[in-house]
């Protein structure tokens, strides 16, 4: 993709795409997950809407941006957070970014094919703990 279409396409996501979604992000009748995080250098709380795949144990995030995202690297460096899914909260830690292979065989197929086509390479795996005791 050339880089002016991926920053036009960065701009109007953040700036349209993401507020729109966020209306109903983590709903039950929505798709979206709303992942809640805190500023690495601000403080500053945020919600980002984003697709969150259950698998065994956690989510896989896929990272359509890279890694390098405000909100993967917050994540990331806080090692926690809370996902709203579902009409749920769910408490998410011990977030890294891992490739395909690593995610491949705990998603459905057609996900994995979905994901190959749009070119998806990073992904990031986060534990959903069992218990809050």
């Amino acid at each position: 993709m050339p880089l002016w279409l991926n920053w036009f396409l960065c701009k109007l996501t953040k700036q349209v795409i993401n507020p729109m979604t966020l209306r109903r992000a983590g709903t039950i009748k929505s798709s979206h997950a709303a992942l809640h995080h805190v500023g690495r250098k601000s403080g500053r709380p945020f919600v980002t809407p984003l697709v969150a795949e259950p698998v065994e144990g956690g989510f896989v995030i896929p990272l359509p941006y890279g890694e390098g995202t405000d909100w993967c690297r917050n994540l990331v460096a806080a090692g926690k957070s809370t996902l709203d899914l579902k009409g749920e909260t769910i408490l998410i830690l011990n977030p890294r970014v891992v490739d395909m292979a690593s995610v491949q065989n705990q998603v459905r197929a057609a996900q994995v094919r979905n994901w190959t086509r749009l070119g998806l390479r990073g992904f990031l795996r986060v534990d959903r703990p069992t218990s809050y005791g």
